[in-house]
């Protein structure tokens, strides 16, 4: 499995860091436009328009909830042949919430040649000829959406 796996550390509640990972217009200021409804089962998309005339939307469906703890959904974008699992793990902690970030990647997901995609012991990092879309949240996307937007937007809402 190819993947990413990150944790930062947000000085606010894990209700409040809840709201902005399944509230679909919070989602929105921080990561992408989306028709997201937190509940099992829920088909839902992000929709990019980062380039005009190419699918970059992201196809999802969510497969676990427990709030405020926990939330998974799958990720398919048109280069992949197999969705990748999204995993949001969420932990009160003294001062604020501890969240956890997986994107895991199974090797057989995409749909170019199977040598393109880099092992974990060779690189974290996925080639752009791969999938360009998760290729660009697994090397760096995540990180700027996670420690320079998220923060943000948590500071522009109200308490929880």
């Amino acid at each position: 499995m190819l993947g990413l796996s990150k944790e930062i550390f947000y000085p606010y509640s894990p209700e409040r860091v809840w709201l902005l990972l399944t509230n679909s217009r919070t989602l929105a200021k921080w990561l992408m436009e989306n028709d997201f409804e937190p509940r099992v089962g829920c088909k839902f998309c992000f929709y990019s328009q980062s380039l005009p005339g190419i699918d970059t939307n992201i196809r999802c469906e969510v497969i676990e909830v427990d709030e405020p703890n926990r939330l998974v959904y799958t990720w398919q974008d048109c280069m992949m042949s197999q969705s990748s699992i999204v995993i949001w793990t969420l932990k009160a902690v003294e001062g604020g919430t501890q969240l956890r970030l997986q994107h895991r990647i199974r090797e057989t997901a995409f749909t170019a040649v199977r040598e393109s995609v880099y092992s974990q012991r060779q690189s974290r990092y996925i080639k752009a000829s791969d999938s360009f879309i998760l290729a660009s949240y697994l090397n760096g996307g995540w990180e700027k959406k996670l420690c320079d937007r998220l923060p943000f937007v948590l500071g522009e809402t109200s308490s929880v």
